[in-house]
């Protein structure tokens, strides 16, 4: 069926029913070429000190003395296309593609112990529909993820204060998703110990996360600019330890989300308390270990209704892997790996579905975007992943894995198909990906080529609510400048 009209690259020309290697050419030249002018013209007023000295305080007495200090500045411009078939969700298109094109521009001066940082993210995209299934996690023109001041009490402690991004432990709680485009942004304040040795950490911090905008899909369509904004009803904070202890890494933490209504928002007012702690036993010879598991406990309201019923959370999450370095000049590693997400599950008075906070998907359960049926809630898997690494330049990657519901009359994972019958049984299928990546000129372009093949379960061609059974299908390729 004719897909609706669409502006690829306004003020182009109107496109039907796809691109061809001409369009894709000529738009990506096109913006490519006005976010390298961008990152030029950004960086020199970096240098002279100009910007640095107006985004962060900065006297221009100081900015002069940047040669006593040290400063550093680093920009990106990521080009990704990606197109799928047979959609698994149970709305939106069911073949689609699109072009995204992610800018950053960061800079960081170090003065003695004192220290301030910030980052430009600019995410944009085009051939994007009423129906795509892309929101303001890929398209968030002119984000500010990064704007901050720090400083070194003492050797051991330092002091983070503004917006920043968090990256803990496997991240599969909470991280800075490298792959989508947008970031996870927190704006609040951080304290870092470690001890005498580095052998031990702590991390406390208090934040409130960023709410991305745009947030309407006409505005996402015209890649419309609008401030990202937090506020006291969103509230995120917690610690982090972790200890070496010989060959053997130990973490533990406590990440505590509070939420309610805003003016314009209705919530389910979460009130998750998120405990959990990870063991990683690194190469011994040629095996190497890692467990992680998590318990979640708070309240939660039944929907987003006023006057909702609140109810207790009980949920979970689980992984673990086993891997083996193979003999060779590959460097090659295969590993087992074992999943598993709580589901909520009917005629009980909790709500047993996990949340996973501000994870990203990309490491465990395969590329998102367009694409990303599976992540830590309501699932459990097994699976085996080959990977190899010959040189710096090249590496490749191979995973399959099985999927199951763990509650059968729960949303199975992210697919947001549920059978609350719970006749369709648990069988999610199973899903193949794969990933090559190569730097055509070492840390400055690199490809990262990849596909997924979602191979559909039982679940997934019987639930009520699916609306293509056949298999879905999934490519990308990227191009990633760095400067």
């Amino acid at each position: 069926m004719p897909r609706s009209d669409r502006r690829l690259c306004s003020p182009w020309p109107t496109m039907g029913n796809g691109m061809n290697s001409e369009d894709v050419r000529l738009c990506a030249g096109r913006v490519f070429g006005m976010n390298v002018s961008l990152i030029a013209r950004t960086q020199a007023a970096l240098r002279s000190g100009l910007l640095t000295g107006i985004a962060l305080g900065v006297s221009p007495s100081v900015c002069a003395q940047e040669a006593a200090g040290d400063l550093e500045l680093s920009g990106s411009v990521r080009v990704r296309y990606e197109a799928y078939d047979n959609t698994f969700r149970g709305s939106g298109a069911r073949t689609d593609d699109a072009l995204t094109i992610r800018t950053s521009i960061a800079a960081k001066y170090t003065r003695g112990r004192f220290r301030v940082g910030g980052e430009i993210r600019d995410s944009r995209g085009y051939a994007i529909d009423l129906d795509t299934p892309i929101n303001s996690a890929h398209i968030d023109p002119l984000q500010v993820p990064q704007l901050y001041v720090g400083m070194d009490v003492s050797d051991q402690v330092s002091v983070t204060a503004g917006r920043m991004v968090l990256n803990f432990g496997s991240k599969r709680l909470v991280g800075d998703p490298g792959w989508r485009n947008a970031a996870n942004a927190f704006t609040g304040l951080r304290l870092d110990w470690q001890g005498p040795e580095g052998q031990e950490r702590l991390s406390v911090f208090y934040t409130l996360p960023d709410k991305r905008h745009p947030d309407t899909k006409g505005e996402i369509i015209a890649n419309a600019w609008s401030v990202d904004t937090e506020g006291f009803d969103l509230r995120f904070w917690g610690a982090f330890a972790s200890a070496q202890r010989g060959p053997v890494a130990l973490e533990a933490y406590g990440f505590l989300l509070d939420e309610r209504d805003d003016a314009t928002h209705a919530t389910r007012n979460r009130h998750l308390r998120t405990f959990g702690g990870r063991l990683q036993v690194p190469r011994a010879g040629r095996w190497d270990f890692e467990l992680e598991a998590a318990l979640q406990l708070g309240r939660i309201r039944t929907s987003r209704a006023d006057g909702a019923p609140r109810v207790p959370v009980r949920a979970y999450m689980a992984h673990a892997e086993a891997g083996y370095a193979l003999p060779g000049s590959l460097d090659a590693r295969l590993s087992l790996q074992a999943d598993m997400a709580s589901g909520d599950k009917g005629g009980t008075s909790r709500h047993e579905r996990f949340d996973s906070l501000y994870g990203p998907r990309r490491g465990d359960w395969g590329p998102t975007s367009l694409y990303g049926p599976l992540g830590y809630s309501n699932v459990r898997s097994l699976g085996v992943r080959a990977e190899i690494a010959p040189s710096k330049r090249f590496d490749a990657f191979v995973d399959w894995r099985r999927v199951w519901l763990d509650s059968r009359d729960d949303t199975f994972a992210f697919t947001g198909i549920r059978d609350a019958s719970g006749a369709s049984g648990r069988d999610g299928g199973s899903q193949l990906q794969a990933r090559v990546r190569y730097w055509l000129i070492s840390k400055r372009i690199r490809i990262d080529l990849g596909a997924a093949w979602l191979d559909k379960g039982a679940f997934l061609k019987r639930a009520p609510n699916v609306q293509d059974r056949g298999d879905t299908h999934y490519g990308y390729g990227d191009i990633y400048f760095l400067f």
